[in-house]
Order: C-alpha cells, then sequence, then structure tokens
C-alpha cells in the first residue's frame, strides 16, 4: 500500500506537533514515516523528544488540511497538538513583566501600562529558555598590501600601500527568559534585559544574567507546585523541538506555544 503523505506549506499557520510519545521507538518512527510519506532517518529524530515530546511535525496554511492530518494520527494511535495561528503566543497576548513584588503569599506584578497580583498557589507551569539573536554587521577592516609600483619609485623604501575591506562580523546575543502560566491569565512574561531587579532585595550581583537566575530560581521556591522545564534554554533544545522545517531564530514562539500548551494539557 503507498504511503500516504501528510500535507505541508510554506506558509505558517496551523502548526501539528505529537507528543506523549511512548514505547519503541523504532516502531514509532516507521509508523510516523510511513504517515508523512517520509524516511525512518528523518522520523527518528521526532519520535526521541525529550520527556516524550513535543515535537513539531508539519505546518500547514489550511486549517481543513491540518485537522485531517490530525485525525489521521490520532487514528494511527499518536497523541496530536493541532495549534491555529491564534493559538501561537505574541507579545501582544502577554504581560510582559518589568517591575515586580515578592510578597508572602501572591506576586505583584507590573508592566508598562497595568499591575496584577498572582498567587503562587495558582502558578502552573515554569518555561525557562534563551532568544538567541544573530546579527551580521559590516565591519571595515584595514590591511596593507605588496605595492610594486611604491617599491619602483620609492627605491625599495615603500613596499605597501594601506587597503580597506569590509567582511560582515557574525554576533550572537543571548538573553534569558521566563514564561509563567497561571490559571486563565495571559502568559506572564519575565526577560533578563527588561527587568528592575531592585525587588529582589539584598546586594545584587553585577551581571543582569546573574540576577536573573537568582530570579528564577527564588520563583521556583514560592511556586513548587509548578512545573519546571528548561528545555528551551539551549539552541539544541529549541532546535529538537521544532524539527528541520522551522529554524529557533525565526519561531521560537512556536516552540514556547507548542511545549506550553503540551505541558498544561499533560
Amino acid at each position: 500500500m503507498a504511503a500516504r503523505r501528510l500535507p505541508e506549506a510554506d506558509v505558517l499557520l496551523n502548526v501539528l506537533a505529537i507528543h506523549n510519545l511512548k514505547g519503541n521507538e523504532e516502531l514509532l518512527a516507521r509508523e510516523l514515516a510511513m504517515l508523512l510519506g517520509k524516511t525512518v532517518y528523518e522520523t527518528r529524530s521526532r519520535v526521541r523528544a525529550p520527556g516524550g515530546g513535543p515535537s513539531v511535525i508539519a505546518s500547514f496554511a489550511a486549517e481543513e488540511a491540518a485537522r485531517s492530518a490530525a485525525a489521521l494520527l490520532q487514528a494511527r494511535g499518536f497523541d496530536a497538538l493541532l495549534l491555529g495561528d491564534g493559538d501561537l503566543e505574541a507579545d501582544e497576548g502577554r504581560f510582559l513583566v518589568r517591575g515586580f513584588e515578592l510578597a508572602e503569599r501572591t506576586l505583584r506584578l507590573e508592566s508598562r501600562r497595568q499591575t496584577l497580583e498572582v498567587a503562587y498557589g495558582d502558578v502552573e507551569l515554569l518555561l525557562r529558555g534563551t532568544s538567541i539573536i544573530s546579527r551580521r554587521d559590516p565591519e571595515v577592516v584595514k590591511t596593507r598590501k605588496f605595492s610594486p609600483a611604491r617599491a619602483v619609485f620609492s627605491g625599495g623604501l615603500i613596499l605597501t600601500k594601506a587597503a580597506r575591506t569590509t567582511r560582515l562580523r557574525h554576533t550572537e546575543e543571548r538573553v534569558g527568559f521566563l514564561h509563567m502560566y497561571a490559571g486563565q491569565l495571559p502568559p506572564l512574561v519575565w526577560r533578563e534585559g527588561h527587568l528592575r531587579y531592585s525587588s529582589l532585595g539584598g546586594p545584587l550581583h553585577l551581571s543582569r544574567a546573574a540576577n536573573f537566575s537568582r530570579l528564577v530560581s527564588e520563583l521556583r521556591v514560592r511556586c513548587p507546585q509548578a512545573l519546571y522545564d528548561e528545555r528551551l534554554a539551549t539552541h539544541a533544545g529549541q532546535a529538537q523541538l521544532l524539527g528541520s522545517s522551522l529554524s529557533p531564530e525565526h519561531h521560537l514562539d512556536v516552540a514556547i506555544s507548542v511545549l506550553a500548551q503540551a505541558l498544561r494539557g499533560r
């Protein structure tokens, strides 16, 4: 019987993932390969996800095609997670924390426009990760190269002349973040470079990264019931979740959304 290939699309509107993966990895990879119309080699990485997933396996422009693919996976025994464009997180729907107060029983949070109070006991999930921002900036490099003309005219006293070349210099900036989820509240987003750390109390560290790590540790202590996950803290972890078709540089919000929904649903 010919393998039925799940439809794919270049436009990212509906994202399909699998999770709660259990059982023999090789058998799961073979089944998934048949459904996707891919090789077992390609699907092995999708079923070897930490914690049983989630793993993104496809994206679709049409919702109907996405639902059809999800139904096919579920019929074959996979737990499918389908996120439409409206399910994917974006800053417009998040509470971006600027200031905070760690009270005895509650968190008092402040964004640019509003304040919010959250009971520690209501926090369900803490997702820690790292945004990796790559830049390629033009850089002028000054060098000297041999000049036969100068050597002749100067009688061998001047052998080189100045030269300038432009090249692209690659740099990376890594910024830590923490997404907090509590009931029906929007995602509460803590970003290393956007916080005022004075509320931590006591002497602060010299670096924002160290203060951010201290803050995360404090929140974990105050929210012991919350599930904590840090697989998005590395580029490798992000790439493992997203697969080969989506890049962490451009689709980190997809990784966050898929992981959060999978863990909260669990």
